[in-house]
């Protein structure tokens, strides 16, 4: 206690704005001191769900009026289902605002009641840099009461997700907000389309809306966009494009590369949960990230300049390069196989790191449960040289299955230096003394297989010590750890 009064007042308050108020709030028992530096703290959290909470946060609000405390960060989270509280959040937000708040947060958690946020009171404020509102009304203004001089240089980040309010209302904000460099537009059901334009500072941009949008925004730098279709997307400026995140059950080949191949400083390109459409990744000189998550039908892939390549999936990917990228550092494939696994499977994975033109540096497998499995399937298999992988994952947590044929299955569709497991003891065993035949038995050409146990209180790998055959030692336990293995082969 006295070591931590030994700091002045200002370094405290210093201190506590780097922590979230509730943070900050179980810091006040360290002394005297700290409690008082924290009953000015600038930023204010609240989720009210009850009279309890309603009369605390109604007490701290009035002493932050009184005392004119400034407050920089002020987040509230309405649990409520009554609109009977919209007088008190009235006050709140105007001692917020009186009191100079620079990020403004509002919630409605439960979705059930529709707030009239005063969004042109807070845009009259120029010293508001960021505005975040889900689930409140905007529709309640009337556009020609609302002061048409209205213009908000400070605001910098605008978020606006199951807003209530229509494309005019939009328009009059966006144009009210000129320098806005972070927008995100979220499931905002009322909107009929979306307009993106006469924003020159803009940046950022996330839309996740079935409607469709127009931008014309020669600043943008990364966009994501989540819609059913990707053609309800029209961007008519993107010269300075580098990340592009598409989110969408169909997709269009056509004018995929349309919007990738234009831009030639696009850099980044994710595409997710695309159901329907083949689609081609052609003419990208400058890409050198791709990402693809859970996309059925994927062709060829044209971008010898990438240096990161990941796959994200339940399907095991069939990948097809016009030419390997000689600057590719990191290669990832991580699959979620959502049935049971068997010969079949493993004869797919293998066939699939086989005929890929690049190496995959790093494979994660999540398993959930495996049938028995047939070896001979796998040992019919044309004599091919098995693929080999820097790094594989392997995740699971129901030992249902014979480990034996498992581990065999595995290594019969590549050959990993590195092992990492996570999973129980009991499968740490079964997987060690597999390793531990194998080895005897010169099965497979592996040579050793060393393994190690992370320490969770040390945060440090350990060697693990193991007796051979059959006098290795079998511990149950259901508790997950990790554990990982060298393999020589």
């Amino acid at each position: 206690m006295g070591t931590a009064d030994m700091l002045p007042i200002c370094l405290i308050r210093k201190i506590l704005c780097y922590l979230s108020y509730e943070e900050a709030s179980r810091m006040r028992i360290l002394s005297k001191t700290w409690l008082l530096a924290w009953l000015d703290h600038p930023n204010l959290e609240f989720t009210v769900s009850s009279g309890k909470t309603i009369t605390i946060v109604d007490h701290v609000m009035e002493r932050y009026k009184n005392g004119n405390i400034p407050i920089d960060k002020f987040e509230f989270h309405n649990s409520t289902k009554s609109d009977h509280i919209f007088p008190l959040i009235d006050r709140w937000l105007g001692i917020a605002l009186q009191n100079g708040v620079r990020h403004l947060e509002y919630i409605d958690v439960e979705l059930s009641t529709s707030y009239p946020f005063p969004i042109f009171k807070f845009l009259e404020a120029n010293f508001l840099r960021e505005l975040v509102l889900t689930g409140c009304d905007l529709m309640h203004v009337s556009l020609s009461s609302a002061s048409q001089a209205v213009t908000c240089h400070s605001l910098r980040n605008l978020s606006l997700s199951l807003v209530h309010l229509d494309n005019n209302m939009l328009q009059t904000i966006l144009s009210s907000c000129p320098f806005i460099v972070d927008l995100i537009i979220g499931y905002c059901s009322r909107l009929k389309n979306i307009e993106i334009r006469n924003l020159p500072n803009i940046r950022s941009l996330v839309i996740c809306n079935d409607q469709p949008v127009k931008i014309q925004a020669p600043s943008l730098e990364r966009l994501y966009y989540s819609s059913s279709c990707l053609n309800k997307l029209n961007i008519v400026e993107h010269k300075n494009l580098k990340t592009l995140d598409i989110s969408c059950t169909e997709i269009s080949d056509v004018y995929l590369n349309h919007l990738i191949s234009i831009p030639y400083c696009l850099e980044k390109l994710i595409l997710a949960n695309i159901a329907f459409g083949r689609f081609d990744i052609c003419r990208s000189q400058s890409l050198k990230v791709l990402k693809i998550h859970n996309c059925k039908i994927i062709g060829a892939i044209d971008a010898p300049n990438l240096v990161l390549l990941e796959y994200k999936g339940h399907d095991i990917p069939q990948l097809k390069f016009a030419q390997e990228s000689r600057q590719l550092r990191q290669s990832q494939m991580i699959l979620y196989p959502l049935f049971n696994v068997d010969s079949a499977w493993f004869c797919q994975l293998r066939k699939s790191l086989s005929d890929s033109t690049i190496s995959w540096s790093q494979v994660t497998i999540y398993f959930h449960k495996c049938e028995e499995i047939n070896m001979i399937d796998l040992l019919l298999q044309p004599r091919v040289a098995i693929p080999k992988v820097d790094i594989l994952d392997v995740n699971f947590s129901r030992p249902n299955w014979e480990f034996p044929t498992f581990v065999d299955s595995l290594l019969r569709s590549c050959r990993p230096r590195k092992l990492n497991l996570q999973s129980t003891t009991t499968i740490f065993t079964c997987f060690m003394y597999r390793f531990t035949q194998m080895k005897n038995l010169r099965h497979g050409q592996l040579k050793e297989a060393e393994a190690y146990k992370f320490d969770q209180k040390s945060q440090s790998w350990h060697p693990v010590e193991h007796k051979r055959g059959r006098d290795f030692p079998i511990r149950t336990s259901s508790k997950s750890k990790k554990y990982f293995f060298l393999l020589d082969w």
